[in-house]
């Protein structure tokens, strides 16, 4: 665990949003659409497709490494047909599970249940509030089930950054830098720009977090001279 943050901080930064370009699309429902037959149930009516938002299990794991550093681990478990991922921060358990997948089976499941015991430490839980937005797209001519998933991925950038905005760690970052000392400035700046890259603060964030800086360094200046 870095040094320089506590606890609180760990939890903060675990919960900060991804990077809009990072985040993946796959298919949910389809309306007007038979299963069994694999075709439109009323071929005079559009087939739709609700879109679903995910990270992949490396974004997770680097989340990890980059704020907890070596003090995390997990462990599989089957328990009655369920994989239960157990993973650990800092000497403390959470724990969750998921099944076999369509797509991949028990590898499948493994990066299920890796993906929601890191949800229940806040990584990319924000993500669950995108069923308060409309993510169904129509299937065009020539669209298949591919296609609509590189289409999601495009249409629906603004989704991905507006789920963001909530949890972004715009306000954390100023905080720090108000309350930090000498040697943990440059630090604190170094990395509080490289998530203000990543959470895509507008120009007005940027020039107060440019503000807050200068501001401390004045301080820490005029503290130095007046021993």
């Amino acid at each position: 665990m870095n040094r320089l943050f506590n606890s609180n901080d760990i939890l903060t930064l675990l919960k900060a949003p991804f990077p809009a370009d990072s985040l993946s699309w796959r298919i949910g429902n389809k309306s007007n659409w038979d299963k069994t037959k694999k075709c439109p149930v009323d071929k005079s009516k559009p087939v739709k497709a609700q879109m679903l938002v995910y990270i992949d299990a490396r974004d997770v794991q680097d989340r990890l490494d980059e704020v907890c550093g070596y003090v995390w681990s997990n462990t599989i478990k089957e328990v009655k047909g369920r994989l239960i991922c157990e993973l650990t921060i800092n000497g403390i358990t959470k724990s969750d599970g998921a099944g076999d997948t369509d797509f991949e089976g028990e590898k499948g499941g493994i990066s299920d249940a890796f993906k929601r015991s890191a949800v229940m430490w806040g990584v990319g839980r924000y993500l669950y509030d995108a069923k308060n937005y409309s993510t169904w797209l129509t299937y065009e001519d020539g669209d298949t089930d591919f296609t609509i998933v590189k289409r999601a991925k495009e249409e629906f950038k603004g989704i991905a950054r507006q789920l963001g905005l909530s949890v972004q760690t715009y306000h954390y970052w100023l905080n720090k830098i108000d309350t930090c000392d000498e040697k943990e400035l440059e630090h604190i700046v170094e990395t509080a720009r490289k998530y203000a890259k990543r959470e895509e603060w507008n120009m007005s964030n940027m020039e107060t977090f440019k503000a807050h800086v200068e501001k401390r360094r004045k301080e820490i200046n005029a503290s130095k001279e007046k021993k």
